[in-house]
């Protein structure tokens, strides 16, 4: 065989080698190609977990799953998501789930993907095909959710979610403004009955005031009669105080008693309050005992004793005994008299009771109110004050207040007498959500399946 007959065999067979590879490689591509197209089918998910779909709704109003496929284009899933966004007042997030979804795996997931995302007052969920939906409010109670479910019905996917939003909106709106008129309407009633209630406690106030003003000023008529009567006893004395003559004890008693009724007389000058005639009064009673003293001195008697000023009335100075005394339809009790009224209490006769001023006429000073309660008890300060006083005035006005002792203010005598969260079961706004009592809507959508 020459050479170029076998040049031209080793051709051939090269050629018939490089063939049968190129039909040996060409198979198994052939066989892989199916089984590359097949692998994307095996990676779809059946559905989003709870965590995606919330993360997803964190930053925006809507949100299609896995499941659901392309059942909204990106310029359909726009349009919506701008809808959504100008529904402020119902605050939606949407969610389209697959065709197949129950009631019983829908409710669940709109309640823990609320809560994960912890914003929103509307969650809506709604199937790929457009049919079935349902949906939990904060806004909105179960009846109210029914009904605007129930309007969009037989609405396209995008229509629907849109027109959801346009009458959740609507009702929110509605409600807001029932209820901010009946705030208003709340609001001016409580502003009536404060103004009310204002103005009665301000007129009460001013009648009070007057009241109190009219009873000091009373009261200080009758304070102001007894430092003049101290002052014209001293003046009728007219001691001569710098007489060398004068007994040192006398003209000492004797200042004494001058002392007392300037004393008297400046503290009534200062007095602003009933309280503060306590003071006027323990200074006359100083200086009614140092003028007893003072005369007994002059006539070379002994000096009385110090004791309790006259129960009828305190102008006649020391008492020189107690007597039983019982006030027309009252209880017997011992009280301290000056002679002229012991002994007219003896002899069955009235003693001279101290009158005060009261109103247009006069009364005994121990039921002429509460404002005459310190006047009193500066009288009796140095002899048991209240507890002596409250024994000899059972059933007298002053009496009926000495219970605590006086003291005080003026007018009376004190001591006398939902967690809005999305967990939870059932019940409307505010408890947990509601799915329409139970019901994801009405008209046949997830009630219906």
């Amino acid at each position: 065989m020459s050479s170029e007959t076998r040049a031209r065999r080793g051709l051939f067979a090269t050629v018939i080698v490089a063939v049968l590879l190129a039909l040996g490689l060409a198979a198994p591509a052939r066989a892989a190609t199916p089984a590359r197209a097949a692998a994307p089918a095996s990676t779809v998910r059946a559905d989003d977990t709870v965590g995606q779909i919330a993360n997803g709704l964190i930053d925006s109003r809507l949100y299609v799953t896995s499941g659901a496929g392309n059942a909204l284009s990106a310029a359909d899933q726009n349009e919506v998501k701008a809808a959504l966004g100008r529904d402020r007042d119902a605050d939606i997030r949407a969610v389209v789930v697959r065709d197949d979804i129950t009631k019983a795996q829908v409710g669940p997931m709109l309640k823990a993907v609320a809560n994960r995302v912890g914003k929103g007052q509307t969650y809506v969920a709604v199937t790929a095909d457009g049919r079935n939906m349902g949906a939990i409010s904060k806004k909105l109670n179960s009846k109210e959710i029914n009904q605007v479910v129930t309007r969009t019905n037989g609405v396209p996917l995008k229509d629907r979610l849109i027109r959801f939003g346009d009458l959740a909106e609507n009702k929110a709106d509605d409600k807001a403004r029932s209820s901010a008129i009946a705030g208003f309407v709340t609001l001016g009633v409580l502003l009536l009955v404060v103004a009310g209630a204002v103005g009665a406690f301000l007129v009460v106030r001013k009648r009070g005031r007057e009241r109190d003003a009219r009873r000091m000023a009373e009261l200080k008529r009758g304070v102001e009669e007894d430092v003049t009567l101290l002052g014209e006893d001293i003046a009728r004395l007219d001691l001569d105080v710098m007489d060398p003559k004068l007994d040192p004890d006398t003209r000492s008693d004797y200042e004494r008693a001058m002392n007392s009724y300037d004393g008297a007389k400046a503290a009534t000058a200062r007095a602003a309050r009933p309280e503060d005639m306590k003071h006027v009064t323990e200074a006359l009673e100083d200086g009614r005992y140092y003028m007893t003293a003072t005369r007994a001195r002059l006539a070379s008697e002994p000096v009385p004793e110090r004791r309790p000023p006259c129960f009828f009335n305190p102008q006649h100075g020391p008492s020189v005994q107690d007597v039983t005394w019982a006030p027309p339809g009252g209880t017997a009790r011992s009280v301290p008299a000056c002679e002229a009224d012991a002994e007219a209490v003896l002899h069955g006769t009235d003693p001279d009771i101290r009158m005060v001023p009261y109103g247009d006429g006069r009364r005994p000073y121990w039921d002429a109110g509460p404002a005459y309660a310190p006047y009193a008890g500066g009288y009796y300060a140095g002899y048991g004050g209240f507890d002596l006083l409250s024994g000899m005035m059972v059933g007298t006005m002053l009496g009926s207040m000495m219970g605590g002792g006086f003291g005080g203010g003026f007018g009376g005598v004190p001591g006398a007498p939902g967690d809005g969260g999305f967990g939870g079961d059932g019940g409307d706004v505010g408890g947990g959500w509601d799915f329409g009592s139970g019901d994801f809507g009405g008209g046949g959508d997830f009630g219906g399946f």
